[in-house]
């Protein structure tokens, strides 16, 4: 049995993500090499036994600015105002997913009032939707992939992070997928950097749009890579596996790497993270920081902003 709702007044919170090896691939079967970031997402409930029964729910971005709000009626989640209705009809969708998972959630009758609070950018691609996800399935007690699986088409990687919040090798495998937390301590991440491309790449958009699938020997070899390289413990090693990583990927999505198109002049390694064309690249090199701020691209992390 589920439990019913009891408490009137609850925190959740869920770590954002970077992908630093897999990317596509885990989608048929490939393992998958991701990181926690130090930024993530929290969600405030509170519940008012009131005649009122429905739920006002806002979003607050890193600026502390409302970005989204919207009041939804219960028992049927009827969307009755909003600022942006897009975003409510997803909201609405994962709502209705996480009743259907858990008939207990949101039955008693009352005014909800949830309040999100997103410590990064939006235009980041850190895991807005994802740490929403894990936060919505520990409001509602279920299975966050369950959640996940029912309302979009990805892997699931991210919100394995946004559970977990460690280093971890992610393999789909439905509603419970094969995940192993990895140790990934190194003495070289000073020399890696964080580089945003200046503008979102929208992952589910970029999955639908890439459909060529690997073979299964692309398939093995993007899963060793992923492995290797969490493992891996030497500076010059690891600058090889990322090249032969975004190589390999290169290959089956039949696109130039990133650094083809638009860094061949750069003397050190470069990995796509994610979805290719936008949000972040791992760089390293020689003099990585001003070569990029030559370029244009100002918004560079090291490692240590980032993640713990």
């Amino acid at each position: 049995m589920y439990p019913i709702y009891k408490r009137m007044h609850q925190t959740f919170y869920s770590h954002g993500k970077l992908m630093l090896a897999g990317e596509y691939a885990v989608l048929h079967g490939a393992v998958c090499f991701s990181l926690p970031v130090k930024k993530g997402q929290k969600m405030i409930t509170e519940f008012t036994e009131s005649d009122n029964y429905s739920i006002d729910w806002s979003s607050f971005g890193v600026d502390g600015d409302c970005w989204f709000s919207c009041l939804l009626s219960l028992p049927n989640l009827i969307v009755l105002e909003t600022n942006d209705r897009h975003i409510a009809l997803h909201l609405q969708r994962f709502l209705i997913n996480a009743k259907v998972l858990n008939p207990f959630f949101l039955a008693k009758k009352g005014n909800y009032k949830v309040d999100n609070y997103l410590e990064f950018d939006l235009q980041d691609g850190f895991g807005s939707s994802s740490t929403l996800t894990n936060n919505i399935a520990q409001w509602a007690n279920i299975n966050p992939f369950a959640l996940h699986f029912n309302a979009f088409k990805g892997s699931g990687f991210d919100v394995a992070v946004a559970q977990i919040g460690k280093p971890l090798l992610y393999t789909m495998n439905g509603s419970e997928p094969k995940i192993e937390v990895v140790n990934w301590n190194k003495n070289f991440t000073d020399k890696l950097f964080f580089i945003h491309l200046n503008k979102k790449q929208n992952s589910r958009q970029s999955i639908s749009e890439n459909s060529r699938h690997p073979t299964i020997s692309q398939v093995m070899q993007l899963s060793k890579l992923s492995k290797l390289i969490a493992i891996n413990e030497d500076y010059f090693e690891f600058c090889l596996l990322i090249e032969l990583a975004e190589t390999e990927t290169s290959e089956f999505l039949n696109k130039p790497t990133i650094k083809q198109e638009l860094f061949n002049d750069f003397k050190g390694s470069i990995k796509s993270l994610g979805a290719w064309g936008g949000d972040y690249i791992l760089a390293t090199g020689e003099n990585t920081e001003n070569y990029f701020k030559e370029k244009g691209f100002n918004k560079i992390y090291t490692f240590k902003d980032l993640i713990d």
